[in-house]
Order: C-alpha cells, then sequence, then structure tokens
C-alpha cells in the first residue's frame, strides 16, 4: 500500500486544461460555479450525461448554468442518455427534483449546444490538446468509458481523471454498498477504472465529511451575483433532502470535492491501491481495492493501475475555499 499526505511537489495546481462531465443536477452547479471561478482552472468544455435528471434537461441546465456565470464561450455537448447495458431509471429526481435544479424551472437557455456528440467532443479535445486535458467527470461514467471503448489508445493522452464517485471504505449512497455515480453505471466505470492513465477517486470517503451547515449555506446565499441568486432559489430542495439523510441540517459538497481536489490537493489524503467495480449482486457498484490480493489464483486487480483513493480531507479548508470562490 502507498499513502499520500498530499502532493507536495504539484501544490497549487496552476491553469488546467479541464472538462466537467456532468449530471447538472443542484451539486453539480455549485461544482460548475467553482471551477469556473478558479484562476487554476480553465474549463474548455462541459459534456452532459444522464444521472441527477436526464440528458436532455440536463444539457438544458448546462447552458442555463453557463448562461447565469456569463461564460457562454464554454461549450456544451449532450452525451450518454442511458447505462452501457441497462436502461436509466430516473432516480436521481427526487434528490434534485424533476428538473434538476429543485423543481424552479429555469428558463430556456438561448445558447446551443456544440455540434456532435460529447464523446466525439471529448476525443477531439484531447487529441488536440494530448497530456494536458484532466477529464472530471461528477457523473455517471457512461461518456468517459464510451470513449475509452471507441478509442482505448486515447488514456495515454489524459493528464488525469479525477471522479467524484465510489465508496472505498465508508457506505455507499445509493445502496448500502454502493455510491450513486458509480452504481448508475457499473460496467462503465469498471472501463474507466482500467484505463491506462493517472486516476484519482474522490469519492463518499471524504465527500460526506465536506458537509456545509446552515451558517455556510447562508455565506453563500447572502452574497450578491447571478450565480449565487441561482443557488439560493435551488439549494432548499437538495438541504430539505440531505438533511434527512444526515439528520442534521446542510448539505454533503460531493461534487464541489473533486474540483478542491484538482486546486490543492494538498488538502487530501490519498491511497494508492487499483480498483474493481462489482457488476454483479448486492454489492453491485461497490468499488472494491485490491489491498494484498497478490496471492490469488484469480486476481481480478492484476495488470491495473494504482488509483489515487481519497480517504481524508480537511473539509474546514475545503468549505472555506468554495466559499471564497463561489461568494466573490
Amino acid at each position: 500500500m502507498a499513502v499520500n499526505n498530499g502532493f507536495p511537489s504539484r501544490g497549487l495546481i496552476m491553469s488546467q486544461k479541464i472538462i466537467i462531465d456532468t449530471d447538472p443536477g443542484i451539486d453539480d452547479t455549485m461544482a460548475i460555479f467553482f471551477a469556473l471561478s478558479s484562476p487554476e482552472i480553465d474549463v474548455i468544455g462541459l459534456t452532459t450525461v444522464y444521472g441527477n435528471t436526464s440528458t436532455e434537461r440536463g444539457t438544458i441546465n448546462a447552458l442555463r448554468i453557463l448562461e447565469i456565470a456569463s461564460r457562454t464561450d464554454v461549450p456544451v455537448y449532450s452525451g450518454a442518455i442511458k447505462p452501457l447495458e441497462s436502461e436509466y431509471t430516473g432516480k436521481g429526481e427526487f434528490v434534485h427534483g424533476h428538473d434538476g435544479q429543485g423543481n424552479t424551472n429555469l428558463e430556456s437557455p438561448k445558447t446551443k449546444t456544440g455540434t456532435g456528440s460529447a464523446v466525439d467532443f471529448l476525443e477531439k479535445a484531447i487529441k488536440e490538446n494530448p497530456g494536458e486535458v484532466t477529464l472530471v467527470p461528477v457523473g455517471p461514467l457512461t461518456n468517459i468509458a464510451q470513449l475509452l471503448l471507441n478509442n482505448p489508445k486515447i488514456a495515454k493522452d489524459i493528464k488525469e481523471i479525477i471522479l467524484m464517485g465510489g465508496n472505498a471504505l465508508s457506505q455507499g449512497n445509493a445502496s448500502p454498498s454502493a455510491e450513486a455515480n458509480i452504481r448508475n453505471d457499473p460496467e462503465a466505470a469498471d472501463i474507466v477504472f482500467s484505463a491506462d492513465c493517472e486516476i484519482s477517486m474522490v469519492g463518499l470517503d471524504v465527500t460526506n465529511q465536506v458537509f456545509m451547515d446552515k451558517e455556510h449555506i447562508d455565506k453563500i446565499v447572502n452574497f450578491d451575483s447571478p450565480q449565487t441568486k441561482h443557488l439560493k432559489k435551488i439549494f432548499p430542495f437538495y438541504v430539505d433532502f440531505l438533511s434527512k439523510f444526515f439528520d442534521k441540517e446542510g448539505m454533503a459538497t460531493h461534487d464541489s470535492s473533486a474540483i478542491a481536489y484538482l486546486i490543492d490537493r494538498n488538502l487530501f489524503k490519498t491511497i494508492q491501491y487499483p480498483i474493481v467495480v462489482e457488476t454483479l449482486g448486492i454489492s453491485r457498484g461497490k468499488t472494491w481495492m485490491g489491498t494484498g490480493m497478490d496471492q490469488l489464483d484469480h486476481n481480478p486487480w492484476e495488470n491495473r493501475r494504482n488509483v489515487n483513493i481519497c480517504i481524508e480531507v480537511d473539509e474546514e479548508k475545503v468549505i472555506d475555499l468554495i466559499i471564497e470562490r463561489v461568494a466573490s
């Protein structure tokens, strides 16, 4: 086992090109605003996927989110409408509302999506910027898996995949064993975790710890900007659900934690193990670490690269960073 208490040699990472692969629900919205307001990050595109809401609805949300942020220079590409081997069930709507934005019924966007599919855009962007583009999927991993299936060799040109999803040491949130993004398409997730590129997993082991209480939320929604005014409208639906889940008022900042990791890895502690995703049975969607499995006759983790698995976080500093960037 390797343990890393941060990445001192990299520290604050400056001006990284990223593509956010998103199912724009409520926490995705804050994460997008967070990324767009961070000088360390150059968001070169959004790709959409089903999950918190349908891909069609999520694409509308993505376009509107960028309009609210006055960042219509960032292109949006529509992606997969269902998992690789099953159907989309729409189960995220009780968390994010029927529209993915807390039932606030956003007005229609004036901007349009880019020409072509999400996967086409991902491949083009990576080929044009080999070794420079970090993929940040914060929804089901179907688009990323399809990219790797279409062109397995492209993995070597991806700088890194930093994903919000999975649970190495903690309980799941979509089932007792699995986190929602991974459980939505375990087959796709397993393809991604087998890719020959650097992967970091920012999962429930840390994101549940980054819990914003009412005081934190008020600092955001009481700031006067188009972004925070929108968050003020959509937060109540999400907070109401999560307050029941956590038995305290507030919300876990799942997707924004992945952006925080991208900005400053020293706020996180990681361990390094390969990951295999369970695709069958009661544990479907579980992200299993390959710990001490070398003696097995059949080792599913064999020939897989280690994943940087976040297991601890300085939650106060992460929350402060989110508030500093979003409420500014």
